[in-house]
């Protein structure tokens, strides 16, 4: 029998994402531990932004762990806050930027995942 992986905010190394500097990444589920999606979380300080750019192949599912941002979904703005979850479809250009004086934390999932 396979055993669960289980992941943990507060355990392991924060690393910068490779496409947007200024922007903390960790890695919690990889496809190792599970084909179907990758799981990460996602720290944007204060003033800092994820610039616009597209999934391919993927969905993104984004739930705001804590903060306030402002995600661009092609040409349309939203805010969003802790607690929402949202999907943003295959090829949908999108951004996300933090206007706010505190900490924006998100879990993000790739479904099919990134290679």
């Amino acid at each position: 029998m396979t055993m669960p992986r289980f992941a943990d905010l507060a355990v392991g190394e924060w690393q910068e994402h490779a496409c947007f500097p200024g922007i903390s990444m960790k890695g919690l589920l990889t496809t190792s531990d599970n084909p179907f999606a990758n799981v990460n979380v996602i720290q944007v300080p204060p003033d800092a932004a994820v610039g616009r750019h597209h999934h391919a192949e993927q969905v993104e599912t984004i739930w705001v762990i804590r903060g306030n941002a402002i995600l661009t979904l092609d040409q349309m703005e939203v805010s969003i806050k802790d607690g929402q979850l949202i999907a943003i479809p295959i090829g949908l250009e999108h951004a996300l930027r933090n206007e706010s004086t505190t900490l924006v934390e998100l879990l993000t999932f790739f479904t099919p995942p990134i290679a």
